[in-house]
């Protein structure tokens, strides 16, 4: 390559400098526009997550609100209610008629716990109390009486927070006072339904609500504005000059109910989302601490110039050191490259140098003498290939020669009129077929009770029809299509239940199969009865678990049975298998269970995919 020249006109200088000055400047928009997107996408979510929380906590709050409402409603509106507190003649005995109906309101409400007093006053001067502080209480005078808030309003409740004015101890608790004035149309009675309620009837619900790092949580009641804290209400503000300050903010909102304000400017911007109870003037709000980008402003100018420096810095050098580090010996690798794309695999040392394009001249080396190896090994794979199949050409005529004369032998039988004889040939012909043919491990129900015939009838013959094989029952008939299982899983299990089970009896004996569906979790089961001599709990145990050397040498009754447990397991899984049920003297059981086709397992699926 020709020198690195960088004087004026230089296509290198050119290039060098467009590209510098193309960065820096899609820096510079990236930094911007990834602020800005940030900031936007910060506050959209913000917005809606405080939102979706000020709308769950405002509907329970109203839930509770509305309750309370509705209990001071209901002692104005319902006719007994009005007739007890109107009548200025009231006496002790109403009181105590009205009582139990007073009280079953007031205990059958939710918000019981928030209420401190419940106090109905009637026409003629009775008091009647309930709630928490029912006996926290001064004489209820008259001069006392009107010290309470809307005490003689028609509907009041909801404006502010107060001390209670009717508690002995002078430290009273804090309380929402609720008022109702009732008047008899042209007479002068006059009677007073009054609720003091805890606070915390606002507080409990916002006690799971989750601020923005930095926010704010208040309440408004009228013109009043409480900081919500650690459970309490502190007032704030009395005459609303919270908002003096703020002007309205356009943002996407999930309810149009919701009022979104801005105030401040620049890194003191604040964002106040507001939503309104639904019942009172009353509100929730939420004040959302600074943006990211408000929060980056002081630190983003000084970082943006020291990012621009070291851009132009390491971009002149990186520039003139890829040139010199980078582009000759890319030149070299290349050539090394399209020499090898050549024909030409051989190694070339020259391209292997002590730094990273070294390993990737070492790997080009490797590479060529890889390739030269992988033609000579392809070259012998081809020459035992064609080997291979010459002996599997060959080792195809000693099964055909077997099968050829088993069915000359069946013919001979036919001729001589020996029926049996030419029935188990035709069996056994048929059982060595499958043994030589079958390339898959699993296959359908319907194929391995095919087996499993050919196989009883070569036994039936040699035990002189003293024993039989009933398929009693199955329950679906599409299942010997649908559902596979191992070949020649349940021929061993025949096989034990004729020698091991009805062989040592010493009289005939009966083998029955049923297919069915397990109602739990759908899944196949074949029972293997016999009526046998059966096992002792100790033996059947002992059946499904690995044989010992010595046990598997003198083939021991359970080896084989544990062989088809494991296939099973090891083509569907560990929890399917073999289950075996004996009583001695009664017979054997033995269940195999399979998963249905339509959750067959991914080792079973492996299992036929490998074979």
């Amino acid at each position: 390559m020709g020198k690195f020249n960088l004087h004026r006109g230089s296509l290198q200088l050119r290039v060098l400098t467009l590209t510098l000055l193309f960065t820096l400047g899609v820096s510079i928009v990236i930094t911007v526009s990834n602020m800005h997107q940030l900031n936007a996408e910060w506050e959209r979510t913000t917005l809606l997550n405080a939102e979706y929380a000020l709308q769950t906590a405002a509907a329970a709050i109203y839930r509770d609100l509305d309750e309370v409402d509705d209990l001071a409603s209901w002692c104005a509106y319902n006719p007994s209610m009005r007739t007890y507190l109107l009548t200025d003649s009231a006496g002790n005995n109403q009181a105590l008629s009205m009582y139990p109906m007073i009280s079953a309101k007031y205990n059958s409400m939710r918000t019981l716990p928030y209420i401190q007093r419940f106090m109905l006053i009637n026409a003629a001067g009775r008091p009647m109390m309930f709630g928490t502080a029912a006996t926290n209480v001064v004489a209820l005078t008259p001069e006392l009486l009107q010290t309470i808030p809307g005490y003689n309003e028609a509907s009041y409740g909801w404006a502010y927070i107060t001390r209670d004015p009717l508690a002995l101890t002078t430290q009273a608790a804090q309380t929402i006072p609720i008022c109702r004035a009732l008047t008899l149309p042209g007479t002068d009675r006059t009677a007073h339904v009054c609720i003091f309620v805890s606070p915390s009837v606002i507080t409990a619900p916002l006690r799971g609500f989750t601020l923005s790092e930095g926010g704010k949580l208040l309440w408004e009641m009228g013109e009043h504005i409480y900081t919500v804290q650690n459970n309490t209400l502190t007032e704030l503000d009395t005459d609303r000059t919270y908002y003096k300050d703020t002007r309205p903010f356009d943002a996407e909102t999930l309810d149009s109910l919701t009022e979104v304000y801005e105030r401040g400017s620049g890194v003191n911007t604040q964002l106040i989302v507001r939503y309104p109870i639904g019942v009172h003037d009353l509100y929730l709000i939420e004040v959302l601490p600074n943006g990211p980008l408000q929060r980056q402003i002081p630190y983003l100018s000084a970082s943006l110039i020291f990012s621009l420096a070291a851009i132009l810095a390491l971009g002149s050098a990186l520039a003139f050191l890829l040139h010199r580090m980078i582009a000759r010996p890319i030149t070299a690798l290349q050539s090394r490259i399209e020499a090898v794309g050549s024909g030409d695999f051989s190694a070339d040392p020259a391209i292997e140098w002590d730094n990273e394009l070294g390993d990737i001249g070492r790997g080009i080396n490797k590479m060529s003498g890889n390739i030269t190896a992988l033609m000579d090994r392809r070259l012998e794979d081809e020459k035992q290939k064609q080997d291979l199949e010459y002996r599997m050409l060959q080792n195809q005529i000693n099964p055909h020669f077997i099968y050829n004369t088993l069915n000359s032998i069946k013919w001979m039988a036919t001729i001589q009129h020996a029926p049996g004889i030419a029935e188990m040939v035709t069996a056994l012909s048929r059982l060595l077929k499958s043994v030589s043919k079958g390339n898959e491990r699993l296959v359908p129900l319907y194929e391995e009770f095919a087996l499993l015939n050919d196989y009883f009838t070569i036994q039936q013959y040699r035990y002189g029809g003293t024993i039989t094989l009933d398929v009693s029952y199955i329950e679906d008939e599409n299942l010997t299509h649908s559902c596979l299982i191992p070949r020649f899983t349940l021929q061993p299990l025949v096989e034990n239940a004729i020698f091991h089970g009805i062989e040592p009896k010493g009289s005939a004996g009966e083998v029955t199969l049923r297919v069915e569906r397990d109602a739990a979790n759908g899944d196949v089961l074949i029972l293997l009865s016999d009526d046998g001599v059966g096992m002792t709990p100790a033996q059947a145990a002992k059946a499904l678990q690995e044989p010992g050397p010595e046990e598997a040498a003198a083939k021991y009754r359970h080896v084989g049975i544990w062989n088809v447990h494991r296939r099973l397991q090891y083509s569907f899984g560990d929890a399917y298998g073999l289950r075996i049920e004996s009583e001695p003297g009664v017979g054997t059981t033995v269940t195999v269970r399979l998963p249905d086709a339509k959750k067959a397992s991914p080792a079973g699926e492996a299992v036929r995919k490998a074979d």
